[in-house]
């Protein structure tokens, strides 16, 4: 990665606990630190971070290719599969 933050960015990710919402040029943003991540992931490793960040990396080209589908349908499969009535 190699990515550096700004100053400001890191001061704000040190008082507010890891992380912050903030708005940027696209929209809202979320900006949190490595440990804050691990944590909610349940990620222990290094192997396990590299992996999940490609997981990521890989599902946002595959929905920015078209490739997926809608949410309503991947949950109406998943209630067909296990037997979910609403």
């Amino acid at each position: 990665m190699g990515n550096r933050i700004s100053p400001d960015l890191d001061q704000a990710l040190n008082d507010h606990h890891g992380f912050v919402e903030a708005e940027g040029a696209g929209g809202k943003v979320i900006v949190m630190s490595a440990e804050v991540y691990r944590e909610m992931m349940g990620i222990g490793s290094e192997e396990e971070l590299a992996s999940s960040l490609r997981a990521i990396e890989q599902a946002l080209a595959d929905r920015d290719a078209g490739r997926g589908i809608p949410l309503e349908e991947a949950q109406q499969r998943l209630d067909q599969k296990y037997g979910i009535s609403n």
